[in-house]
């Protein structure tokens, strides 16, 4: 005769070891704990996934309100490179940084800010291409905090090197974007085999078409 096999968790409420097929946790007394506990898992796996797709919906809701801000003095210039450009104004409200932003107003939280701030329509589709590209595998490689991590440290870690070399107004992901891409080299270097030097390879086309 079989003996069925005895499975254990951690119960999501207390933390405490019980039986997979307690009905209620003997410590705290909440109903049907693995039930919710793989309730939490399925939550977490969907958070997972729909991480880059809120960064996306970020920066698309900021230059949306960039350009309200920016109505009377909006940009619809020919030039596909400037069409759809907030202003200065706007976008220094927003929270774009530079040497003017943080040394004359002593807004150093524009070094997170300006990350989701872009100047035009192209600037902020291309970018948001790109991120839908790569965002996904950072997460599923990393994890979610460590994706959140990795846009946030190297966004401001690029502003901080453009408020050092004197760059009065910037803004935009790309070095938020450069960051998962450096993460990705990352990953591939040290995976290693088959797959490691195909990631590797794919992310060196990336940083070639960011040269180009």
């Amino acid at each position: 005769m079989a003996v069925r096999e005895r499975t254990s968790l951690l119960c999501p409420n207390c933390r405490k070891l019980i039986s997979a097929d307690e009905p209620v946790c003997p410590y705290c007394g909440i109903e049907k704990p693995a039930a919710r506990k793989f309730l939490i898992l399925k939550m977490l796996a969907e958070a997972s996934g729909d991480i880059t797709r809120i960064v996306i919906y970020i920066n698309g809701g900021f230059f949306l309100l960039s350009l309200l801000l920016s109505f009377s003095r909006m940009t619809l210039a020919a030039n596909p490179l400037l069409f759809l450009s907030p202003s200065q104004e706007g976008l220094f409200l927003l929270g774009a940084t530079g040497t003017v932003p943080i040394a004359a107003f002593g807004r150093w939280w524009t070094l997170i800010s300006a990350s989701y701030l872009h100047g035009g329509l192209l600037h902020i589709v291309f970018n948001m291409m790109a991120l839908s590209q790569l965002g996904p595998f950072v997460v599923r490689e990393f994890g979610v905090n460590r994706f959140i991590i990795i846009y946030t440290i190297t966004g401001v870690a690029g502003f901080y090197l453009s408020y050092l070399a004197g760059i009065p107004f910037t803004i935009g992901a790309s070095a938020s974007i450069c960051g998962l891409i450096g993460a990705i080299l990352y990953y591939g270097k040290t995976r290693g085999g088959f797959y490691g030097d195909a990631i590797y390879r794919q992310a060196m086309g990336w940083v070639v078409g960011l040269v180009i």
